[in-house]
């Protein structure tokens, strides 16, 4: 599931893009959820790319956003994914391993962490 961000702005399209993953469980204020998504814009920028738009996992041990943000950096050819930590990716040190080689493999994608954990994961 994916949340679009309204219109680009002129400056920022120049830049590389990339496309932000959160796994985000369900009993997290939307107030939480945007002020993350604000961070993760603003770490984008300040590393000098333009955040796209974010894909979101709700449930516990889903990886359809997942599979559906992999799909996209291949159809889009953008090879950057900004997440708040790779707890959002998973939260066994493996699984993160697997996942972040698969979108290397697929989509040669770089993955930029925001920080080491965050207050959602």
């Amino acid at each position: 599931m994916t949340a679009t961000i309204d219109q680009p702005q002129p400056v920022l399209v120049s830049l590389p893009r990339a496309y932000g993953y959160m796994r985000v469980p369900l009993d997290v204020p939307d107030e939480k959820v945007f002020r993350l998504e604000q961070e993760v814009r603003a770490f984008a920028e300040s590393r000098g790319r333009y955040l796209v738009s974010f894909f979101f996992e709700f449930h516990c041990g889903s990886h359809e956003a997942f599979e559906e943000l992999l799909e996209e950096l291949v159809k889009q050819d953008v090879h950057c994914v900004v997440v708040p930590s790779l707890r959002h990716l998973a939260h066994h040190a493996r699984l993160q391993d697997l996942m972040l080689e698969q979108m290397n493999r697929v989509a040669s994608a770089e993955i930029m962490a925001m920080r080491e954990r965050t207050e959602i994961e």
